[in-house]
Parts: C-alpha cells; sequence; structure tokens
C-alpha cells in the first residue's frame, strides 16, 4: 500500500479520542434513575417483602442496561473488570468499580446503610461477576495492532488502517501513530552497533512481531533469551520494547519460577499483557507449566480469592541474562522453547551513550515499529524465525553445558563402547568429583544412568553389579 492511500486512511479515521473511566462511570452515574425495586420484583401485594437478592440483581441489571443503552462497554473477562474507551478494552480496578457500585446502588433507592455497608458493595461486585461476563471473540486469522490512529490490520498479507472496533477485544494501544514513512536512525545505529549480524536482528524483529499473532494464527512455541554479559545493550533494547508497547500497563516483569509457581496468582496476570519481559530466568521452575506457557497452550491460572480459570492468549516470555539457566529439565521438548540471541559485543565505557534509549523513544518509536512490523510480515511469510548459525551453536551449546553428564564425558574422553566397560558406581564417582572440581551440581545415580542411555551409552547388570559400556581416551 502506497505512502498517499494511507495518509487518506489517517484523514478518514477521526476517532474521538479515548475515554477515562471516571468519565465514563459518571456519565452512567448520571443516567441512573431511581428505581421501584417492588415493581422490578413483580409484588403487588403489600405482605410481600423485597430481600437482598432482589436489590442486587436488580442494581446490575440497571446498570447494565443503562450502559448498552449508550453503547458503553463494561463487562467481566477471567475475574477482570473492562471498560470499552471508545478505543479499547482498558482494565479497570475492582476496588473502583465496587465503589461505583454502592453509590449507583443508593442513588436508585437502596437504603444508604445498606448501600455503603462494604459486604453488600462486595455482593454486587459478585453479581456482577456473575452475570457480565463476555465470551472470548471467535478466532481470526487477522493480526490486529492497535495504535493511537486506528487498528492496524493484516490478513492474508493485505495491510489496513481502520478504526477501533470494540468487538475485537484488544485490551492495549500502542502509545504512538502509526507513520509508513517514519524512520529510525538513532535505533538503526544502536542495533547495527551492539548487534551487526543481520540475521540476529531479523530474529529480534520477528519476535516483537510475533507478539501480537495468536496462537491459531501461527504457533512458534519460542521464548526468547538475549544472553550476555557485560555492557552489551540487553537493558537499552528492554527500556525501548517496554515504551514502544506501553510500559508497565502492556509489560510484565515476573521471573519464571513465579510464573510457574503452582498457585497461578502470576500466571493470571498475563492475560492483560503483550509481553513478560524480566531480566531474572534462573530460580526453580515447574518445566510442564513453563512449556505450557512458551507454547501458548491453555495453562491455569487463578487470582487470590478468585476461582481458578483456563488462560489463553496471553503475554509472551521475554528474558534478558547474563546466565542461562541451570540444571534443567534434559529433554528436546524443553530445549527447542528457546530462541537464545547471543549479545557477543561489549561497549567500552567511552563509545557509551548513556540516553540513547531516551533518544529513541522519544523521538523514533512510530520508526522503530515500522521495522517491527517488516517483521511480523517477514514472520507470517515464513512461517518460521530467520535462522542464524549463531543462534544454533549458542543453543547447541546451552544443551551441553547444562548437562554436567555430557560435560563430564566430553572433558574426561569417554566415548561409547560396544565391548569395553567400567562399573557404574566408579564411574559415577569420578562424575561426582567432576562436579566438584567445576562447581556443578551432580544429579542422582538414577539420574546419572538415565542420561548417559539418553546418548546411548549402553549398560548391563553383571553379577557383580552395574556396568556401562564406554571406554576413556586420553588426548
Amino acid at each position: 500500500m502506497d505512502l498517499q492511500k494511507f495518509r487518506s486512511q489517517f484523514n478518514a479515521i477521526q476517532e474521538e479520542p479515548a475515554i477515562d473511566h471516571s468519565k465514563i462511570l459518571n456519565s452512567l452515574f448520571e443516567q441512573i434513575d431511581e428505581v421501584d425495586f417492588r415493581e422490578e420484583a413483580g409484588f403487588t401485594n403489600e405482605d410481600q417483602k423485597l430481600s437482598k437478592k432482589h436489590y442486587l440483581v436488580t442494581c446490575i441489571e440497571k446498570i447494565l442496561e443503562t450502559a448498552n443503552l449508550n453503547n458503553w462497554g463494561i463487562c467481566r473477562n477471567h475475574d477482570f473488570i473492562y471498560l470499552y474507551n471508545g478505543e479499547y478494552w482498558s482494565l479497570l480496578d475492582n476496588i473502583e468499580y465496587q465503589t461505583f457500585l454502592g453509590i449507583a446502588a443508593e442513588k436508585m433507592g437502596v437504603d444508604r446503610f445498606d448501600a455503603r455497608l462494604y459486604t453488600f458493595r462486595e455482593q454486587l461486585l459478585k453479581q456482577f461477576l456473575a452475570v457480565a461476563n463476555l465470551p472470548n471473540p471467535p478466532q481470526s486469522d487477522k493480526v490486529l495492532v492497535n495504535l493511537k490512529n486506528g487498528t492496524f490490520e493484516i490478513d492474508e498479507g493485505r495491510l489496513n488502517l481502520r478504526k477501533p472496533d470494540r468487538n475485537d477485544f484488544l485490551t492495549y494501544q500502542l502509545p504512538f501513530c502509526y507513520d509508513v514513512s517514519a524512520k529510525c536512525p538513532v535505533f538503526d545505529y544502536y542495533l547495527n552497533t551492539v548487534l551487526p549480524e543481520i540475521e540476529k536482528q531479523q530474529i529480534l524483529a520477528e519476535y516483537l512481531g510475533y507478539l501480537f499473532i495468536k496462537p491459531s494464527v501461527l504457533k512458534l512455541e519460542k521464548a526468547l533469551l538475549l544472553y550476555g554479559k557485560g555492557a552489551n545493550g540487553k537493558s537499552v533494547f528492554f527500556e525501548i520494547v517496554s515504551a514502544l508497547l506501553g510500559g508497565t500497563e502492556n509489560v510484565s516483569s515476573y521471573s519464571l519460577q513465579n510464573l510457574t509457581n503452582e498457585n497461578g496468582y502470576y500466571r493470571a496476570m498475563l492475560a492483560n499483557k503483550l509481553v513478560n519481559y524480566a531480566s531474572e530466568i534462573n530460580g526453580k521452575l515447574e518445566a510442564s507449566i513453563f512449556k505450557q506457557l512458551v507454547s501458548g497452550e491453555p495453562v491455569e491460572a487463578r487470582l487470590p480469592y478468585g476461582e481458578p480459570f483456563t488462560l489463553i492468549n496471553y503475554a509472551k516470555l521475554i528474558f534478558n541474562c547474563n546466565e542461562l539457566p541451570k540444571e534443567v529439565e534434559q529433554t528436546t521438548a524443553y530445549f527447542r522453547r528457546f530462541l537464545i540471541i547471543p549479545f557477543d559485543i561489549t561497549i567500552p565505557e567511552e563509545r557509551q551513550d548513556k540516553q540513547i534509549a531516551q533518544k529513541i523513544i522519544r523521538n523514533e518509536l512510530s520508526g522503530v515499529f515500522n521495522w517491527v512490523l517488516e517483521g511480523l510480515k517477514r514472520l507470517l511469510h515464513q512461517k518460521q524465525f530467520t535462522r542464524s548459525e549463531a543462534v544454533d551453536n549458542i543453543l547447541e551449546r546451552y544443551m551441553k553445558e547444562s548437562n554436567s553428564v555430557i560435560l563430564f564425558l566430553e572433558e574426561e574422553g569417554y566415548r561409547a563402547s560396544q565391548d569395553e566397560y567400567v562399573q557404574l558406581k566408579d564411574l559415577y564417582n569420578n562424575y561426582k568429583l567432576f562436579c566438584y572440581d567445576g562447581s556443578y551440581h551432580p544429579v542422582s545415580k538414577r539420574n546419572f544412568s538415565e542420561r548417559l542411555r539418553n546418548v546411548n551409552i549402553k549398560s548391563e547388570r553383571k553379577n557383580y553389579g552395574m556396568v556401562v559400556y564406554v571406554k576413556k581416551y586420553f588426548f
């Protein structure tokens, strides 16, 4: 699509700016009238008495009815409450909304001592959560990105900028306008300095584009790791990406250990984010949940004091790390979920521009987005991330270095043998000494035997114990 056509589209999109929560709630409050609760309950006999349920049900019905008459979107999804502000569905604080419900109930005619009672307000919120649920939008092959001047839509290669649509149920808006002609020379200089390999740059752009792609459209099952020690530009990239995506409103920074915790509290927060971008990846993690999260599969989560729910279409994962995770699950399914980009260049102190991230954020976000957009289109076309020899090599090295048994075999010169063998207990004792000298955490004897089998080293039980078919070579 050419520049003139896009500019004409911009002029045609005259959407009202997003409305603050307070203005929507104030407008809703102004249109609420006093209610005849006996009439709403269908009571004609004076002896019939209203109970709490009549007030709770009627109040919520009247609020939803008034909102619908004015085309104000208000709903619940996974115990989160959303308001449609004219441009996107924004998250509404539960306590703020609970307070509004109490004030609105009092205006409808609920006794003020009831309407102001915290338990009554809690019950109003629970009643709303029970009846105002928004079902998940139907699956679509379109890729949507919500910006200040409209929703960018990619459908089978066709590009279109259109007005926001509440039926898309987009819960974010990027903090800049789409500009087809925008450039980012300072960002280009930064990227060429810290990551000169074009293939690595392309993978970064593709992964940021991947953040906007639902698993139903393209499922690549990768977590992005930016790996390297020292002053190598990783933190600058984090600042730029965070600003590009709208800051903490759309970016979380939970550790992998917290995200895979069995209570599910941190996972629940991924429902409202585009990415979880954190600087910590080490620590104990639940491998099965990690693999689910990276794969974008439905995963169980819950809020404190809330009911468990199934999380879908949630944030993808990026981590900055100086060291790669150790003592991890030694399976292909685990390792293939990592997309590791090595940042190998250390920038000397005298060449560091401490303000470069802010320069890019102030002036070049629209241009950086065009770079991301190219990656997004390339990813949709290729159906996979760009291949990089450096990326392949770092993953292969990580697989070896994270497995102390493999390291032991290679560094001590052991190779699989058809006829020569050693006793398992002796080999295991040598392995433990190797781990002690190298500050590795030794695995159990049973795990040690299993990892030997995984690399096709045979074992056999003799009358004097287990033996392992290996031969030691001296170099």
